[in-house]
């Protein structure tokens, strides 16, 4: 490939990968979707086609549930929850006990659909991660962010303090498995095993090669490929999943995923169909935990968001105007009462790509060598929406999304104190809700 095309292909890749958000982000595989949900528009700082709102403004005026706190910022007017801890102070979540290792292993039960993934897990406490190398998660050679935190590693030196409960991971539209290595990483340290897919025909490669899939067949396949990740990871017998599945309880399996992937997230619990089938409810999630979700309602009907019965954390940044607050949050959290327990966490100035690795990207790959300045140039251009001086900071991004997932998880998981005992009243850049 030319010199010329290869930068063009890392440019393009880096920013696919951070975006998240694409013309098929809202699921909608027949009908446009209605003048209040995202519309398909080109944004000219893109290098691909981008859903976002038809309108740019941030959802400021975002109405939110009457039972949140008031953070004394720019966000909703609201009242302060009754279960709040009011005498106790926020108290973030500390350092994970274990150091994370990876490896990238690929599921191939499908030959023609070959599943690309990455595992998180915690190292046993014997391992001397002086002998390993850092994890670099690579898009093209010469173009990778090193994590400061992880190490590649194989599984048999996972923990024995196991079986850990399983996480999986779903990457937005036109992402990687590897976009949020911060969460995926801090949950492995604090004893999850965390599994994150490539959906292949909707990862940035292949977006910007003219070769994802069609959007019906994205949104049939998504939660399709979560499932097979939960199937490996689940089976000690699986040999694509190798010694992870062995440290794994198959009882306790969690989803989380970022924009589309909040989409194939709420999927795992509601079940979805299209013109290519159905997918049914996978009874062995025992939680969801959707970020800056897409929440079409070509996709997911008021009925069909009532019908989610499992516990549940939703979290957003108030400033997105990707997969906005409103309808996206509000539809949600307004229908799927049934959720039980049930929490809302918006973060005041926070941004779609709050809930990537961007940010930290814009610091690290430009010191790497002979980087060609549109590569930097297109990170920059993707950081407007989460890295700017306006916008949350990204450590308190990843402070707050950290404290409150990790609490939510030993609440459903591990018979913990609800979220507000473990973590204390709502710190003034939160807006939270609980049910």
């Amino acid at each position: 490939m030319p010199r010329r095309s290869l930068v063009s292909l890392v440019a393009l890749a880096l920013a696919a990968s951070a975006c998240g958000g694409s013309d098929d982000e809202s699921a909608d595989t027949t009908t446009a979707p209605a003048t209040t949900e995202p519309t398909e528009i080109t944004d000219t700082t893109e290098a691909t086609d981008t859903t976002v709102p038809e309108t740019t403004a941030a959802p400021e005026t975002t109405a939110a549930p009457e039972t949140t706190a008031v953070p004394e910022t720019t966000a909703p007017a609201t009242t302060a929850p009754a279960t709040t801890v009011a005498e106790q102070p926020f108290t973030p979540v500390g350092e994970g006990e274990y150091e994370v290792g990876v490896q990238t292993i690929t599921l191939d039960d499908d030959p023609e659909r070959p599943l690309t993934v990455d595992v998180w897990f915690p190292l046993d406490a014997a391992t001397d991660v002086s002998t390993l190398a850092p994890v670099q998660y690579t898009m093209i050679p010469g173009v990778y962010y090193e994590s400061p935190v992880a190490f590649t590693a194989t599984p048999d030196a996972l923990s024995a303090d196991g079986p850990f409960p399983l996480v999986v991971y779903s990457h937005g539209s036109g992402g990687l498995r590897y976009i949020h290595s911060a969460y995926t990483e801090a949950l492995a340290s604090h004893g999850y095993v965390v599994a994150a897919p490539d959906h292949t025909g909707n990862t940035a490669i292949e977006r910007i090669a003219g070769g994802g899939a069609d959007p019906a067949v994205i949104s049939f396949n998504r939660p399709n490929d979560v499932r097979r990740v939960i199937d490996a990871m689940t089976d000690p017998a699986d040999p694509s999943a190798g010694p992870a599945a062995a440290g794994v309880d198959a009882e306790q399996v969690v989803v989380t995923g970022h924009s589309f992937g909040g989409f194939t997230t709420l999927a795992m619990a509601t079940g979805y169909s299209n013109e290519l089938g159905e997918f049914p409810v996978d009874e062995r999630v025992d939680a969801i935990i959707p970020l800056a979700p897409a929440v079409s309602s070509n996709a997911f009907s008021d009925e069909t968001l009532a019908t989610i019965d499992v516990p549940m954390m939703v979290v957003v940044g108030s400033d997105d105007i990707t997969t906005p607050v409103d309808p996206n949050v509000t539809r949600l959290w307004d229908n799927a009462t049934l959720s039980s327990p049930s929490y809302r966490v918006e973060l005041v100035a926070g941004e779609h790509q709050s809930f990537t690795d961007l940010c930290a990207y814009q610091d690290e790959v430009p010191n790497l060598p002979d980087i060609p300045e549109i590569v930097i140039e297109t990170i920059e251009t993707m950081g407007a929406e989460g890295c700017s001086d306006d916008d949350m900071d990204p450590a308190r991004v990843a402070e707050l999304l950290d404290t409150y997932v990790l609490a939510f998880l030993d609440e459903v998981l591990a018979d913990g104190p609800s979220v507000l005992e473990a973590t204390g009243t709502p710190p003034d850049d939160v807006v939270f809700d609980a049910r």
